[in-house]
């Protein structure tokens, strides 16, 4: 007995020494519980929050990337257009579309006007209409109206603008023109001033920044790029992108607990759940050092260190999480931001109840281990070590004996199941949440899913391509090229064998040199022959992938049919227009004269060739009767008449031969470099003796560049004409003036002499064939000259014209390209070709 209250004693220090062990393994077991947890639920967060800002990311990267497409699209597609106009006068398609308005400002004619299907253009009023500016109007207006509503199916408009004062625009739901205005500055606008090579002196595409567009009430982002040739800048496409709803979703699709933004690379700020007011003012880029919140700038510049890959950063002080992914395209920075709190909230939240069951675990060893001492828990204890086992290892159904007992053990027991039961329901709650999260990035990986779904409906065929021609990537309907998958197989399988050679050629070029490529051809498919356009895309790739391309295939089977159905209807058409607008009773009146001049022509050409054949024939007669008896110098006189009345009669026989040979098509023409200059030169050489019976002079001005492409022979029988006329109807001391200059593609020949004027009546018959004019046509001519001038003047693909001075004389005038398109064996005017 006397030992009992030292047994007592030792038993207490020792449960007591027991105790503070358990207490601090159960304080140990707390900590590493709330460390596990808050690391195992940190790696599942950023895990969750990696996928979900990529899928995010990607999915508004898809619009951007769209617009980028196509603006390079429309650039390329303007240049191939202007280089294959050429030097074509657009002058009179340009007079049909536009006009300038009261203000000055040339826009689309009424007649013809509608900005719901055609595209819209203003050009300020001081700016000059050179043939090369109203070409490229042309073909932009053309390319605008007919790409327009492709352009447009995503986005708010598509335009283009000219180094010149003018921009052109396709939306369908405004006319931008009407907003223009004399003082109306486009190099006020960033697509305007960036594009030109001053600003923009590698011609690369570019993003604008956001600005909010008073006309269309939207924040706006837009995709430009310039279009040169041969150096020079000519054009830039466009594209407009509406950023509001992307702005909306941003605030408002978030996950639980967290808040989305989104900063460009310069970190500027584009949107913000709290901030939309501030960015507005801002004009829709917000510099966050102008706030002077430390937080949002740790955030802003944490998050502009992750890469073109998705990814999960903390702030310096270690707050947030922040998944940061790419929007491709503007290259802006989408930011979820996730408060390290909530992380920190869940794991305590696991950690107090791992304490809590500590601390009860620690009164049931506590009281097991008096139980002991007593004598009386042997049992209890190891069916409740069995128990703690079982919720370690994470079953938390747990069942006691002993709960049915009436003392503290039966309800440390009891206490014990309902800890468990707790215990497991937290449990479950931790499983949920993180399945939830789980399951938010499984919807977001389901949502890339669905936009790489939704590329498989495109009705046409596209590929990525390695420039080894392997297909890396298939989208859109490709059973129409391919029988079954065609990943892995040369792209040149989709092409008939004759035009291989050029598309290995195109992917060559477009791999080495970054160029875009296009490609028609037609192939033999079971619905039978299809024409086909291959457009050939450089993209960038990685080192490990090496250089790719991206290869659109489109069928324009449709497209050459209508083609070919429109030119036909419109010959057709022009037929039917030809015959129904013609004049029956002018055509009947026409001939009749054409028949009188015809009758009347014979009869003074029989006059005119008895006339040298009489003298021919008197002169010989004379010189037969009087050879033996006359001097020679007389008989010389006789054989010089008899020549000059000859060569008068050769003339008129020339001149109908060549008539003739004009109305059957055998005239020939033989076409090489000559400078007109020196034709002229030869033909006034010839006729100065003529010119100096009367004392008449030439006065010749001739422009230095005059090389030109004709038959120098048929050309100097004009000039000749001409100016043997001149010679005849000036008066003595006369003046005859020649003169040659260029007028755009044509050389500009004019003749003229201060002789009598010609009769009004004459000046638009003279050039009409078995026509004589009242004193036009002095005796020993045929007439036929003027006709014979202007035949082979067209046949040159020139015109000639005959006009009175205002004192006196009359000018001939006649113009002849510089280049001569026509090829050998073709007809011009009746003749044929030799070069």
């Amino acid at each position: 007995m006397p030992q009992l209250p030292v047994r007592t004693s030792l038993a207490r220090r020792a449960l007591t020494r027991m105790g503070l062990r358990i207490a601090a393994v159960i304080v140990l077991i707390t900590l590493a519980a709330y460390w596990h947890f808050y690391h195992s639920l940190e790696e599942s967060i950023d895990e969750g929050l990696r996928n979900y800002v990529q899928a995010r990311a990607d999915g508004e990267s898809e619009h951007f990337l769209l617009a980028e497409t196509q603006t390079r699209m429309l650039a390329d597609e303007m240049v191939r257009r202007l280089k294959q106009a050429g030097d074509e006068d657009y002058s009179a398609r340009f007079d049909a579309l536009f006009a300038p308005g009261k203000d000055g400002v040339v826009r689309v004619r009424p007649e013809v006007s509608d900005y719901r299907h055609k595209a819209t253009l203003f050009v300020r009023n001081d700016v000059p209409l050179t043939p090369d500016f109203k070409r490229r109007i042309v073909i932009g207006f053309d390319l605008l109206t007919a790409w327009g509503p492709l352009t447009t199916n995503r986005f708010l408009d598509s335009f283009m603008n000219m180094p010149e004062q003018m921009s052109l625009n396709y939306a369908p739901f405004v006319d931008w023109s009407l907003s223009a205005t004399p003082k109306t500055n486009i190099y006020e606008y960033e697509t305007v001033w960036r594009s030109s090579p001053q600003s923009n002196p590698l011609r690369k595409p570019f993003w604008t920044t956001v600005y909010f567009d008073d006309g269309a009430r939207k924040w706006m982002v837009s995709h430009v790029t310039p279009a040169d040739v041969d150096g020079r800048w000519v054009a830039t496409a466009g594209q407009d992108i509406v950023i509001d709803d992307l702005v909306r979703r941003t605030a408002n699709d978030h996950l639980a607990g967290t808040y989305n933004l989104i900063v460009r690379a310069d970190g500027q700020l584009i949107a913000h759940p709290r901030l939309s007011r501030e960015i507005q003012l801002a004009g829709g880029n917000l510099d966050v050092s102008h706030l002077h919140d430390a937080e949002l700038e740790a955030i802003v510049h944490s998050a502009l260190t992750v890469g073109d890959q998705a990814d999960v950063v903390e702030t310096p002080d270690e707050a947030f999480h922040l998944g940061v992914g790419r929007i491709r395209g503007p290259d802006w920075r989408l930011i979820v931001v996730y408060p390290s709190a909530r992380i920190a909230a869940v794991a305590r939240s696991n950690a107090r109840y791992v304490l809590i069951l500590g601390a009860i675990s620690l009164v049931v060893e506590l009281l097991i281990l008096w139980s002991v001492l007593r004598k009386l828990v042997s049992e209890p204890l190891h069916e409740l070590v069995e128990a703690e086992a079982r919720v370690g290892d994470g079953n938390y159904d747990v069942l006691l004996s002993s709960t049915h007992r009436p003392d503290e053990l039966g309800r440390l027991a009891h206490g014990f199941e309902m800890m468990a039961r707790r215990v497991g329901e937290r449990d479950r709650q931790l499983v949920q949440a993180a399945n939830d999260l789980a399951r938010e990035a499984d919807t977001a990986r389901i949502n890339a899913a669905r936009l790489a779904a939704l590329s498989q409906i495109l009705p046409d065929p596209v590929f990525v391509v390695a420039a080894d021609s392997r297909v890396c990537e298939a989208f859109g309907n490709t059973s129409r090229l391919f029988e079954g998958q065609p990943i892995g197989h040369s792209i040149f399988h989709t092409m008939p064998p004759s035009v291989v050679d050029g598309g290995r050629m195109a992917l060559d070029i477009a791999v080495q040199s970054g160029l875009a490529q296009r490609m028609v051809y037609d192939a033999e498919l079971t619905e039978g022959v299809r024409w086909f356009e291959a457009l050939i895309l450089p993209l960038p790739g990685s080192d490990t992938e090496g250089p790719q391309v991206l290869w659109l295939v489109r069928d324009i089977t449709a497209l050459k049919l209508t083609e070919s159905e429109l030119r036909d209807a419109r010959d057709h058409l022009q037929d039917i227009v030809a015959a129904q607008t013609a004049d029956l009773r002018g055509a009947r009146d026409r001939a009749n004269d054409a028949n009188r001049a015809k009758t009347q022509f014979v009869s003074n050409i029989s006059h005119e060739l008895r006339t040298p054949m009489h003298a021919i024939l008197s002169f010989a007669r004379i010189g037969l009767d009087k050879v033996d008896s006359s001097r020679p110098e007389k008989l010389k006189r006789y054989f010089e008449n008899i020549i000059m009345s000859g060569e008068r009669l050769l003339g008129m026989v020339n001149d109908l031969l060549d008539i003739a040979k004009l109305e059957s098509g055998k005239m020939d023409y033989h076409l090489a470099p000559h400078r007109l200059g020196r034709i002229v030169d030869g033909v006034v050489s010839e006729l100065e003796p003529l010119a100096a019976r009367k004392l008449v002079v030439f006065e010749r001005r001739i422009g230095d560049d005059d090389a030109l492409d004709c038959d120098a022979t048929r050309v100097a029988q004009v000039l000749r004409n001409l100016i043997s006329n001149a010679i005849r109807f000036s008066p003595e001391s006369g003046r005859i003036g020649v003169e040659v200059w260029q007028e755009g593609t044509m050389l500009v020949t004019t003749v003229e002499n201060d002789g009598p004027p010609i009769a009004p009546e004459d000046l638009e018959r003279i050039f009409e064939k078995f026509v004589q004019g009242s004193g036009l046509n002095p005796p020993g001519s045929s007439g036929l000259g003027l006709a014979i001038c202007r035949e082979i003047v067209e046949a040159h693909g020139g015109q000639i014209s005959a006009a009175n001075r205002e004192n006196s004389g009359a000018v001939f005038r006649f113009t002849l390209p510089r280049r001569q398109p026509m090829l050998p064996g073709e007809t011009p005017a009746g003749g044929r070709v030799t070069i």
